[in-house]
């Protein structure tokens, strides 16, 4: 035990020496996630005030009809000259045509329906945003005039509204609120925990075992006292405990950033995590770390120099964060049981389920179950390699 202690502590003083590793692997995400968010949420805000601000569209077709005037008689709405209205719009040089059918104005006096069309780029924010604010114009000038021909007909307007629909939260007890935007983000995170720990530990990995190779220190190493064991046990509780730590500093930036520096017009941002929430995340969050750490200590002792070692350990880090993303897209509240067997997707799956507050106790077994399986392997793994001198004096 006290040989593992050591090497433990030999280990966490050389990762904290390596400034390069505590730069990228703590600091700078704590500062990158303020700034990035803070871009994202100015971004966004941007293209709305300049939608606000100035609309350049172009009208096919009856130009002359109220539809039209009601439009261009906007102060935000400009008409410029253009020779190919479909290569402005593709070019951004407009956001939105309008095409409005000829004697529009006499086909509706007359009770007759007739269609306009929006055409947009929905490759264009600004475009999406401009069709969306001409829609709700046309829409409420579209009530009107049936008002107006039910006013006409003796028949009150409000006919047409005989009950209204609210749409509210039937989980929230706080309020009835609708929180989307909250919701839709935290169910990000459980992927952002697997993707911010295999990125973390590629580079510690690298230098815990083809770095010592490259510095001649693992030879000295070995020819301590410690066993094997203990050494490798070092080594991987080393790199799962600043993995663990860069995790934590990361969702932690990450969270305060979104909340913080994110904004969507009036919404805001506010995630309601549990205590069990957040406990059951680490938890299979660190069953997740230390299945990585041993699978990336054993490709690490087995290269002949960080280079090779990095390129190696793009085998791991690329199916994880395929499999991270897997369940991404899935509802929380109705997983495929499938899912919770297949490596990392099952650790997502569970997470998700989680963060709405589902503790499953089946689930919860078999991806605990599976886990400690793929522990076990890798750990297994990581001892056959280490106790092959081919492997450690491979040059």
């Amino acid at each position: 035990m006290s040989n593992f202690i050591t090497v433990l502590k030999k280990e966490l003083l050389d990762i904290v020496r390596d400034r390069k590793t505590l730069v990228f692997t703590l600091i700078l995400p704590i500062l990158i996630y303020p700034l990035m968010f803070k871009f994202m949420s100015s971004s966004m805000e941007k293209a709305q005030t300049d939608i606000e601000k100035e609309i350049n569209i172009y009208i096919y077709g009856d130009t002359d009809s109220l539809m039209a005037k009601t439009i261009t008689a906007l102060e935000n709405v400009k008409t410029p000259e253009v020779e190919s209205p479909t290569e402005a719009l593709k070019n951004g040089d407009i956001q939105l045509i309008i095409n409005i059918p000829e004697n529009f104005d006499e086909n509706i006096a007359a009770g007759k329906n007739d269609t306009i069309d929006l055409l947009i780029d929905e490759e264009s924010n600004k475009s999406m945003i401009a069709s969306s604010f001409v829609n709700d114009i046309y829409d409420n000038y579209k009530n009107t005039i049936v008002e107006q021909r039910l006013t006409a007909n003796g028949i009150d307007p409000s006919i047409l509204k005989p009950f209204e629909v609210n749409v509210k939260s039937g989980i929230n007890t706080d309020n009835d609120n609708i929180n989307g935007v909250a919701s839709m983000l935290l169910t990000m995170i459980p992927t952002l925990i697997v993707i911010l720990m295999v990125s973390s530990t590629v580079g510690m990995a690298a230098d815990l075992g083809a770095g010592e190779k490259e510095r001649f220190t693992f030879e000295p190493l070995l020819s301590t006292s410690a066993k094997r064991s203990s050494l490798l046990w070092g080594k991987i509780t080393a790199l799962c405990t600043v993995s663990f730590l860069a995790l934590i500093a990361n969702l932690a930036a990450m969270v305060f950033s979104m909340q913080k520096f994110m904004s969507f017009g009036e919404e805001s941002i506010n995630f309601n995590l549990e205590p069990a929430t957040i406990l059951g995340m680490l938890v299979v969050g660190c069953l997740v770390l230390v299945t990585l750490s041993a699978l990336q200590i054993s490709v690490s002792i087995y290269a002949r120099s960080t280079k090779e070692a990095n390129s190696y350990l793009a085998a791991i880090t690329m199916p994880t964060m395929i499999l991270s993303f897997l369940p991404y897209m899935m509802d929380a509240k109705g997983i495929n049981p499938a899912f919770f067997n297949i490596p990392i997707t099952n650790a997502i799956c569970l997470m998700k389920e989680f963060t709405v507050g589902i503790f499953d106790v089946k689930h919860i077994a078999i991806v605990i179950g599976w886990h400690l399986v793929y522990i076990v392997a890798s750990i297994m793994f990581a001892k056959f390699m280490f106790s092959k001198e081919e492997v450690i004096f491979r040059n």
